[in-house]
């Protein structure tokens, strides 16, 4: 081992060297060149330059040449940094392995705070890591500044985003150096088409579709002109506000990329609420676009590709850093990211820089993150070079959220009053309670009905009734308790069987209202936020086959007793309160007038609550706290993260035994547990919450094999009709 060059950076399995003076110098370089992209390049190679300065200690060469004890290595450059001034920067160099620390640590954090490990090292309670001085030549004076404005209201939250966006760029240089080192090679450089051929491809396809030849045809290529019309004007906040069935898979896209090439932008982010839509909508865009320009990301994607393993592992390394022109992913991927304190989730940031991001469905962000997430998308408008698109048929009241934030919302849509006109397909009706013997009944006359319900135990409650009143066959049931592969498989029976006009009841909970491609002749849905009922009618006369008075949607409130998640209970409570207050009749709750006042109205009820008082945008405004004699930002990264779930994480994974997935099964039972494994398991897993868990746990039907996740073993407690029984009562049969 040739160690005359010096200090040691990386050793490779096979024995290779890597020094650290040339491992600092190339993530230097990749650091800045990531960071140029929002004017940072400056304070982009000076965290790649000191963020491993700590391993000029020799009790670092101790530990990566003799494997001689731990030895902490970050906070050498983050104290460079922070006795300098330039405490966001040190916040990335101090978590570029561990995640973005606390300044001062919250009572669930483990690990030491950024400003006690400060005042560590002022201390000289780290490692002599002097010699730096003689290896590495950096002049922290002279940094320039990079171009970053504010409000008054936003400029703390500005500076905790910016030091986030510059961690991405160093950790994402970090690991692509360290992995081209350790590998003996660099990736193969990830080719793809430019935005103008991209374009090009969709705009070829969209010709098609005119000269109109239907009215519901001429309504969509209408949203596909003043979709085109608007691409052309500034960067900035949009909104495309459509019904369902106005084409806007195609009229946003068309959007995106013709504004991306207009200015010169770098890719489409396409956020969407379920992963359902997720793969609906990225098979529309790889048809047109290119199989390999389109990165579907999300937890369910196999990376296999049916064998295609090169494709497969360009698309795997691209959704590590979204290094694609057109990335479709999910809202929990987006925004979780941008608040994230997490190296991994963290690494695609700067490459959402200059970019189109879409939210589809915008109504589904949850409203107590609104204003973290309002804030981050203002950020990227105003720093980095971004445009947003909030697209729905039922558009939320965002405007005086962005408003706040200097940003006006500009429409799209020319005549958002008239195309709604022109595209009404249903008619609503309200039939007061009905308890499910009578739901059942009613559903049960029909040929083909859909019944959306708000509980799990109702729908499963509701499907065995019609089933008993029709008999086997043509009677479907879907919730969250099938795994999505089943839920699949059912969906792909109800279509055939709408297609061909054969007997066809499903009876689901709102999984089904955004984005799944239905077309039902009547709907029940059982009273709810307004924007769900909206979302259900999108269920009802799809492709306007029928007259809008005899596709009704027929809403009904729920006599049984069932619990309901509180937010349920309370957009229920807000839409029967805009129906009584504001003078609208049930037959106007698809307005444009009665879904904002809706979304009015909650906002206000929300923000008077109380929840969001601890809103993670607010802990994310920085504040000077004293550590020695130094005056350092604390800014707590790791709780805003740590609080920032928009999924439940109380809930437990159930495995469901299916054929196919034989080998991913035993490897798990056998403790093996990797990442591709656990994203193909997903696809048969089951969310259960405690009580569930416990039940099934009591009756033994449970095998529990890595942390929240069991396998279920009791083949009983699964019906290829509706999913997990976790009651009490069961019989037992093994799977295996």
């Amino acid at each position: 081992m040739d160690l005359d060059r010096g200090y040691v950076s990386h050793v490779s399995d096979d024995g290779r060297v890597e020094y650290l003076v040339d491992h600092l110098a190339e993530v230097s370089d990749m650091s800045a060149r990531f960071a140029q992209e929002f004017g940072a390049q400056s304070w982009g190679r000076v965290i790649g330059l000191l963020h491993d300065v700590g391993k000029f200690s020799n009790e670092f060469q101790d530990r990566i040449l003799r494997n001689g004890p731990k030895v902490d290595h970050s906070t050498a450059g983050a104290w460079l940094l922070a006795r300098s001034g330039k405490d966001l920067l040190a916040y990335c160099v101090a978590g570029h392995h561990g995640g973005l620390p606390d300044g001062t640590p919250g009572f669930d954090s483990r690990r030491s705070g950024f400003i006690e490990r400060m005042s560590k090292a002022q201390r000289n309670s780290i490692p002599d890591f002097s010699a730096y001085e003689k290896e590495i030549d950096v002049d922290l004076a002279i940094l320039e500044n990079p171009k970053i404005t504010a409000t008054v209201d936003s400029a703390r939250f500005t500076f905790s985003f910016l030091t986030r966006m510059l961690f991405s760029c160093l950790v994402d240089s970090d690991y692509l150096c360290t992995e081209r080192f350790m590998n003996g090679f660099s990736r193969e450089p990830l080719y793809y088409d430019a935005i103008t051929c991209l374009n090009e491809r969709l705009e070829a396809k969209i010709n098609s579709f005119f000269p109109p030849k239907t009215a519901i045809n001429a309504a969509r290529c209408g949203v596909l002109d003043d979709c085109l019309r608007a691409s052309r004007l500034e960067r900035g906040v949009y909104s495309i506000t459509a019904p369902t069935g106005s084409g806007k898979t195609y009229a946003l896209m068309r959007f995106a990329l013709n504004h991306a090439e207009t200015h010169g932008m770098r890719r489409v982010i396409c956020a969407e609420p379920y992963t359902s839509i997720i793969e609906q909508n990225a098979d529309v865009y790889r048809d047109v676009l290119g199989f390999e320009n389109v990165l579907e990301h999300h937890g369910n994607f196999d990376y296999s590709l049916n064998g295609d393993f090169e494709l497969g592992d360009r698309l795997r390394f691209a959704a590590e850093n979204w290094d694609a022109p057109v990335v479709v992913t999910t809202n929990v991927q987006l925004f979780e990211s941008l608040l994230s304190n997490r190296a991994s989730r963290c690494r695609k940031l700067h490459n959402i820089a200059n970019s189109v991001i879409v939210l589809d469905e915008a109504q589904m962000i949850p409203i107590k993150y609104l204003v973290a997430c309002v804030k981050c998308l203002a950020e990227l408008v105003r720093n980095y070079g971004c445009t947003v698109v909030l697209c729905s048929a039922t558009q939320p009241s965002l405007a005086p959220f962005f408003k706040k934030e200097g940003f006006g919302v500009k429409e799209v849509i020319s005549d958002v009053d008239g195309l709604f006109s022109s595209l009404k397909r249903t008619s609503f009706d309200s039939v007061g309670a009905l308890d499910d013997e009578v739901l059942a009944g009613m559903l049960a006359e029909n040929n083909q009905a859909l019944c959306i319900v708000n509980s799990r135990r109702q729908a499963k409650a509701v499907y065995d009734m019609v089933q008993s009143k029709r008999g086997p066959g043509g009677v479907y049931h879907l919730t969250t308790l099938m795994h999505s592969e089943h839920r699949r498989r059912v969906l792909a029976e109800i279509r055939a069987c709408l297609d061909a006009g054969s007997p066809c009841i499903v009876v689901a909970t709102s999984l089904i209202e955004a984005g799944v491609d239905l077309d039902f002749p009547i709907v029940f849905r059982a009273m709810a936020g307004i924007d769900s009922l909206v979302q259900a009618a999108g269920r009802c006369n799809r492709e306007m086959k029928r007259p809008a008075a005899e596709s009704r949607v027929i809403v009904f409130e729920t006599a049984n007793t069932y619990s309901l998640p509180r937010e349920v209970d309370q957009h229920a409570a807000v839409t029967r309160s805009v129906l009584r207050y504001s003078d609208c009749a049930i037959s106007k709750v698809d307005s444009v007038e009665t879904i904002a006042a809706y979304f009015n109205r909650l906002y206000k009820i929300q923000d008077s609550s109380g929840l969001d008082s601890e809103n993670v945008a607010q802990l994310l405004s920085a504040y000077g706290k004293s550590a020695g004699s130094l005056k350092l930002f604390d800014i707590p990264f790791e709780t805003a993260a740590n609080r920032m779930r928009f999924i439940d994480d109380s809930s437990y994974s159930v495995i469901i035994p299916t054929q196919g997935y034989e080998d991913e099964i035993s490897a798990l039972e056998h403790g093996i547990v990797s990442r591709s494994g656990m994203r193909k398991l997903s696809r048969i897993s089951v969310g259960i919450y405690r009580g569930d868990l416990d039940r099934l746990n009591d009756a033994g039907a449970l095998k529990a094999v890595a942390d929240d996740v069991f396998i279920l073993v009791d083949a009983d407690r699964y019906s290829q009709d509706t999913g997990l029984d976790s009651s009490s009562e069961s019989g037992s049969g093994l799977f295996w």
